[in-house]
């Protein structure tokens, strides 16, 4: 995983979004200062997709959006408000994978579903990696906290769509009454997050793919 930050290009520039009054030498208003709002917190977003809430500074922040502290404050507050927003962001943006997937008519079509579109979205191109939500909120100081705590919701949530889903699927005679509806829901997602986790660790594309089938055969999908 590269150590560069993903510093947004001139191109970005904009006039017609964020605008922030420039005070000239004489303490007169000049001409304003403009970004591309949008294209600022994305940068922001793959920041901290890849270092972490705690692996990421203002500094590395400024470098990568190419704004001064001032700027990034004024239009999107303090380091933990900027988090949410990118996190709000990619959740917006990047995370819809896994909803669409519970989509799917039947079971067997979800948990293939789940598998499949984990490993394609593991193997992206253009971001890290990794699951922001397993990766933004590595850290153990006390900073990090509401960071982590953020993290564990959306997690927690995740779970509950699925346990809803195959709540779902139980009623409908798919899942057996035998299965502990949250055992089951539980045992996929820590394989689900497993695959992330081997993805950080620089597994291919090829062989996320066998690890799938290898679970999807476990699970009694040939």
């Amino acid at each position: 995983m590269s150590s560069k930050p993903h510093r947004i290009h001139d191109s970005a520039l904009s006039y017609d979004t964020e605008k922030k009054s420039m005070k000239t030498g004489n303490g007169k208003t000049g001409r304003p200062i403009t970004f591309d709002k949008d294209a600022a917190l994305e940068a922001a977003m793959l920041l901290f997709w890849e270092r972490g809430y705690e692996g990421t500074s203002m500094a590395d922040l400024t470098q990568a959006m190419g704004l001064n502290p001032s700027s990034i404050y004024a239009a999107f507050g303090d380091k933990h408000s900027l988090f949410s927003l990118a996190v709000k962001r990619y959740l917006e943006s990047r995370a819809q994978y896994a909803t669409k997937a519970l989509e799917q008519p039947t079971l067997e079509k979800v948990v293939r579903a789940l598998f499949d579109r984990t490993v394609a979205f593991l193997t992206t191109p253009g971001h890290p990696p990794a699951c922001m939500t397993l990766a933004g909120a590595v850290g153990c100081s006390v900073d990090a906290v509401p960071a982590r705590k953020i993290m564990t919701e959306i997690r927690k949530q995740n779970e509950v769509a699925m346990r809803k889903r195959f709540l779902r699927a139980r009623k409908s005679g798919e899942l057996s009454k035998d299965v502990n509806v949250g055992d089951y829901t539980r045992y996929l997602s820590s394989i689900l997050a497993g695959l992330s986790i081997q993805a950080m660790n620089g597994s291919t594309k090829a062989e996320l793919k066998r690890t799938a089938q290898m679970a999807l055969r476990h699970l009694g999908y040939r």
